[in-house]
Formats: structure tokens, sequence, C-alpha cells
């Protein structure tokens, strides 16, 4: 009886431990972040958007850098320098009032309503195309800069400098940008 009583008292403990209500248990747990595929060495980015331009006189063009695909120095008649850059951006690049209120900020300039936006935007061509020019003059900088939209692309062709750099060369920088071609 004795391996009966054993065998009975086992079950028991057995069916008691085994009674008790399953509880679920809830974890959060982070993903980690999925690192992003490295391109191939073999396959080289896409080559940057062709272009040509008159450089005009006076104008020294200097290695384009990061998202430029044009660079120039330029110094005004009285020696005072100024700079000018041509940035694509894929897609829209932002409306012209945010780009232009943008600019008016880093010159120190308070920003625009739309309504005076289209009072300020003169019109100029860029490769025989519309496109719009704007100008940001604080005390210590001015801004020339060009808005151009061309195949899902936005262009923009700016000159940043001193007010007695950048002032000079406003009729060069039209020429310029009006003789870029695609």
């Amino acid at each position: 009886m004795g391996k009966r009583v054993w065998t009975i008292m086992s079950a028991a403990v057995l069916l008691a431990a085994g009674c008790g209500r399953e509880e679920i248990r809830v974890y959060r747990v982070p993903k980690e972040p999925q690192p992003m595929p490295e391109m191939p060495a073999e396959h080289p980015p896409p080559p940057a958007p062709r272009l040509t331009w008159r450089t005009p006189a006076g104008w020294e063009e200097v290695p384009a850098a990061g998202m430029r695909v044009a660079s120039f120095r330029v110094t005004g008649p009285d020696g005072q320098p100024a700079e000018v850059s041509v940035i694509p951006l894929a897609g829209g690049g932002g409306d012209d009032l945010s780009n232009v209120n943008r600019w008016r900020s880093q010159v120190g300039l308070p920003a625009i309503t739309a309504e005076e936006l289209q009072q300020q935007a003169q019109p100029v061509t860029v490769a025989g195309q519309p496109a719009a020019l704007y100008e940001a003059a604080g005390e210590a900088t001015q801004i020339l800069a060009v808005i151009y939209r061309r195949e899902g692309t936005t262009w923009f062709f700016k000159m940043t400098g001193s007010p007695a750099g950048v002032a000079p060369q406003k009729t060069a920088f039209i020429e310029f940008v009006r003789g870029v071609r695609f």
C-alpha cells in the first residue's frame, strides 16, 4: 500500500500545482532599427545633371562641393567678395515663400507674405524658360536667388555676399542664369 499512497500523493501534488490560474504576461520591447543596406561598390551614385554656362568676366569657378553642381567666387569692382552656387534639389525644393523667407532671415530681414512675394518676384529666364529672381538685402549680407523648376528638380542659382559685392554683379548674375543650358 505504500506505493499506492505515494503515487496518489504525487499525483495530488502535481494536480494542485497545475490547477493554478495561468497568467499571461505582456512585455514591450523596442524594435531594433533595421540597418540601411549599403550600396555595393560596383554601383556608383547617379551622375550629376549636366549643365553648360558662360562664366562672366571677373568670376572664378571653384570646385563644387556637397550638393552644389557649380560654384564661383566673385570679386566686385571695389574688391568686395561674393559667392555663387548652383544647387539642384529633387522634388519640390520647398515653396518659393518658404525659401525666400529663409533667405530673408539669413540677412536679418522679417518674413513677407505671399502677396508681397508676388510683388517682389522678378521674371527672368533659365535655358529659355520662365523663372523668378528674388532679392534679400540686409545691412551686412545680400542674396540674389533664382528659383527654376525643371523635370521634377528645383534649381537654385544663388549669389551671396556683402551688398557692395553683390549689387554691382546683379546684371552679370542674370546673364549667367539666362545662359545656362541643360
